[in-house]
Order: structure tokens, then sequence, then C-alpha cells
């Protein structure tokens, strides 16, 4: 494990009194490692040759043609880890067909989801920012493609290039806006609409086919008990809004599934568009 983990999940007391770290720390750093061992290598991919995330098709023309050269196409599977917690960031992910979590671990070693990041954005901006380690981990939740390019390359176009710097602003502060967006519907709104709202926002990102999302991998990222998961997924499928066998899921009826979802979709569907 890293040194920058390690000061993340040692307390003060810990380590100034030099006792061992206590049952919740100890969790959490053997969580941390556990994901930290999990990343593996991304495979390449040839590229369709049609461009589907926003930021990149933003670019201007000339400043895009700049980058094109170092545009790497990966595929993405389900379940991979982009980013360990606390590790440096060498690449940067540009989704297209891929949504990609970003994900807490707690100490009684659940965890629960902060931000989703489709084709509307873009992953690693605290390494593009020069932030400290991130106390997040980045992990694929479906599958597909992405373009990849290494930090180095948006690090200098971003202080050399108007057009890169902008585009990277205004994603940080949508990013921004999700995540307390979300602390609010957390905090206010029922598993039922919650997960609703999650679904939606899935769906907004990896279009119409069928999702593999076992209740498990959904509990983990809403934060919440797998049993519950069920509960509220059987009445969305009871009620033929989603389809649901064997942990491929589809949404039947988009138009109910909003209708179930709280106030906060249409405020996090503004931050996708």
């Amino acid at each position: 494990m890293n040194e920058a983990i390690n000061k993340h999940t040692l307390t003060r007391k810990d380590v100034r009194l030099g006792q061992p770290a206590s049952p919740g720390i100890a969790r959490l750093t053997a969580g941390a490692a556990a994901i930290n061992q999990g990343q593996s290598e991304v495979k390449s991919a040839a590229f369709g040759g049609l461009l589907s995330n926003r930021m990149l098709a933003r670019l201007p023309g000339e400043d895009f043609a700049r980058l094109l050269p170092y545009l790497e196409p990966v595929a993405l599977t389900a379940g991979h880890y982009l980013y360990g917690l606390g590790n440096k960031v060498d690449y940067i992910y540009f989704p297209e067909t891929a949504v990609i979590s970003h994900m807490h671990l707690l100490e009684d070693g659940n965890t629960t989801e902060v931000a989703l990041v489709g084709k509307e954005g873009m992953t690693g901006l605290s390494a593009v920012f020069n932030a400290p380690p991130t106390s997040y981990w980045s992990q694929v939740i479906i599958g597909g493609s992405a373009l990849r390019v290494e930090i180095g390359v948006i690090t200098e176009d971003f202080y050399r290039a108007e057009a890169m710097q902008g585009l990277v602003l205004n994603y940080a502060s949508e990013r921004i806006a999700q995540i307390s967006q979300r602390a609010v519907c957390n905090g206010r709104h029922t598993l039922q609409e919650r997960l609703a709202t999650w679904l939606l926002m899935i769906h907004d990102r990896a279009g119409d086919g069928q999702m593999l999302l076992t209740h498990e991998e959904i509990a983990r990222h809403l934060g919440a008990r797998r049993a519950s998961i069920s509960v509220a997924a059987n009445l969305l499928r009871d009620g033929r809004i989603i389809g649901y066998n064997r942990g491929h899921l589809r949404i039947l009826d988009r138009a109910a599934l909003r209708s179930a979802a709280c106030e906060c979709y249409e405020t996090l569907a503004r931050y996708n568009a």
C-alpha cells in the first residue's frame, strides 16, 4: 500500500502514539489495499470513427487536431478499477459508451457513489489541477469504449489552450454541482426515488441496451442494503417499469421511471446535456 493511503487512513492520534489503528481504520486500510490490487491493464481497441464524448466534440477543430494523435481508443470492462485509492493518475479517460463511477470507501467496509461520468465528461480532474491523490476510486460500472490520453498531454493543453481550459473548468463546475445535488438527494429522498433517479442517470449515459447490474452492485453504489435494493427493484419490475433477470436490467418505461424518480433527476440531467 502506498504512502498516500497510509496517511489517509491513519488518524493523528494513531500516528502520534504509535498505537495500532482502530478496527474501523484497519478495515478501511485493508479495503483500500484490495481495491488497489484489483487494478488491471486497460485493453486497446479500434476507434469506431464516430466521436461520442461531448467534451472532445466541443473542442475547436484546430485544438482537437492537436490532441488527436495522443488519443488512444480503449475498451473498458465492467468492474474494472481505473484509479485506486490514493494512486497516481497516469491517464485521463474520456468515456464514449462506458460509464464510470467514483466510489468512496467507509471505515465499516461499506461504499457509496459520489459521482457518475459518461460521454458528457472525463475522469482525472484532480490530476489536471495538480491536487493531492483522491480519497475515492474510479470503477467502470457499465463496460464500453473510451478514449484515453496521458495526463501530461492534457495538463499541458489545459495551461496552454484557452478552449481546453474552458471545457475542463466548466466540467469541473458541473461535477461539483452533481456531487452537491446527490448529497441533498441522499439526505432527503427515499431509496425507491434514489434508485429510479440513479437508473435514469445510467440510462442517459449508457443508452437503451441491457445493463449488467446485480442488486449487490447497485447497493454498493447507492450506499444501501442489498435487501432494500431488492425490494425497490422488484416494485419497479412488478410495475413493468424495468425488466430484470439474473443481473440483466433494461428500462421498459422511461416515462414511468421519471415519475418514480425524485426531483433531483431534473437537475442532474442538466449536467449530462
